[in-house]
């Protein structure tokens, strides 16, 4: 599984070189003309059409944006809407095509990593820069900043899925204890646990997640030139970690698998899975019995305090024509009225500070799911989008997963496995790789 996601990752990776490659071609050369046209664009009442692609949200969510829409032509008469809606992996083979054709779309929907890489390259407007102070004042500040690099930020953040715990209160009361709330605590609990019911307690995420965000360990220095990571504490760590997998208190095959772990505790051999109040809908639909035995307590956190939030963006493309009008568009998408109404309708989190504070959140908890929602909202202001905040974020976290595994194969010791990822990661930071 880890080798089918890295081999995926690549992929990405390759096509999003090709896409930078043809904005870098001709970026340069066009970047004064649209700030021209944007800045004339915005002075006139000229008809404009701006064209804004999503990812996966048709045909469910066709009523939303057609209201969205329509609302947004009654505020700006001149302005047109043409929306397109891909698959995840179609989405970035067409902007390739359209970057080549040079008809680029004004606004896009991309997750944090892809966005990161198109910024780094030029290919998206600095946020920063271009906006008002009003507009980008509404986030949560976590979320806001998780497309900067160095002073420029290079998206609206969106929709999210803050992490709840999900556990089997069948297995809890077997072991004679109550959920555990901090990593720590999973370590102290997680042998016993399993002698008592035959069952693991928990499944970790890949090492550096765990590391960087449960145990408030910096993966790159301050200012994001070196490796950072290669400490006694995080030895310490890494060797834990084997230890509890090559005794089989971990699953080794399920490290990171968020699939394989839904697998676990829907067959009743793990007592608890972190994870977004969306993977409930699936328990009960594939695992009845076990949902029955579910319930719903706050997520587990380590020093740091934070939660994952892994977010959707919109970003403003830098060759877009029309940049004045491409950022009003998507903070208008994003503003709180409106990512509420999306929330309610896809039953995600707004990224918004006045949405997430909506009584909405708190209103049912009577359900499985309500109090999932009820409890995600309270770590809100606490969650964050897992990047690093550099352009090659991606090729540096495949390298710490590809180091943590064979060190927790047996295939390097711990100390040889962050030794190599420190020398291969400040090698991409330098851009030797």
């Amino acid at each position: 599984m880890i080798r089918s996601k890295m081999l995926k990752t690549l992929s990405m990776l390759l096509v999003l070189v090709m896409i930078v490659t043809a904005f870098t071609a001709c970026g340069n050369s066009t970047s004064k003309s649209n700030s021209n046209n944007a800045k004339t664009s915005s002075n006139t009442a000229e008809k404009i059409t701006l064209q804004f692609w999503t990812i996966s949200l048709r045909p469910k969510f066709d009523n939303y944006f057609n209201d969205l829409f329509a609302k947004y032509k009654k505020l700006h008469p001149n302005v047109e809407i043409k929306w397109t809606d891909l698959p995840y992996d179609a989405i970035q083979n067409k902007l390739v095509a359209s970057t080549a054709g040079n008809d680029v779309p004004d606004v896009v929907n991309l997750n944090t990593d892809m966005a990161l890489q198109l910024a780094a390259k030029g290919a998206l407007v600095d946020l920063n820069k271009e906006a008002t102070d009003e507009q980008k004042s509404i986030y949560i500040k976590t979320l806001w900043e998780s497309t900067k690099i160095k002073d420029g930020i290079y998206a609206f953040p969106w929709y999210g899925a803050p992490s709840v715990m999900i556990y089997n209160k069948a297995l809890f009361e077997k072991a004679g204890m109550n959920p555990p709330k901090t990593y720590d605590d999973v370590f102290q609990m997680a042998k016993e646990f399993k002698d008592k019911t035959g069952a693991y307690l928990y499944v970790p995420d890949y090492f550096h997640n765990e590391a960087y965000w449960g145990y408030d360990i910096n993966i790159l220095n301050e200012n994001k030139t070196k490796a950072a990571f290669n400490t006694p504490d995080t030895l310490a760590l890494l060797e834990k970690f084997k230890e509890y997998y090559q005794n089989d208190i971990f699953p080794l095959d399920a490290e990171g698998n968020w699939t394989k772990m839904l697998q676990l505790y829907s067959t009743g051999k793990l007592g608890l899975i972190n994870s977004g109040a969306q993977s409930l809908s699936r328990i009960k639909d594939e695992a009845p019995d076990i949902y029955k035995n579910t319930d719903i307590t706050q997520p587990l956190v380590g020093k740091s305090g934070v939660i994952d939030n892994p977010i959707m963006d919109l970003v403003v493309m830098q060759k877009s024509q029309h940049h004045k009008e491409a950022i009003d568009f998507a903070n208008f998408v994003t503003n709180d009225e409106n990512q509420l109404e999306f929330a309610k309708e896809a039953k995600v989190f707004p990224s918004t500070i006045k949405a997430s504070q909506d009584s909405y959140f708190k209103s049912d908890t009577s359900t499985l799911e309500g109090k999932a929602i009820s409890i995600a909202a309270d770590f809100l202001s606490k969650s964050t989008d897992k990047t690093l905040g550099v352009p090659n974020s991606g090729d540096i976290t495949s390298e710490l997963i590809k180091e943590a595994d064979e060190a927790f194969h047996g295939q390097k010791t711990p100390k040889q496995a962050l030794d190599d990822a420190e020398k291969n990661v400040n090698q991409m930071l330098s851009g030797q790789q």
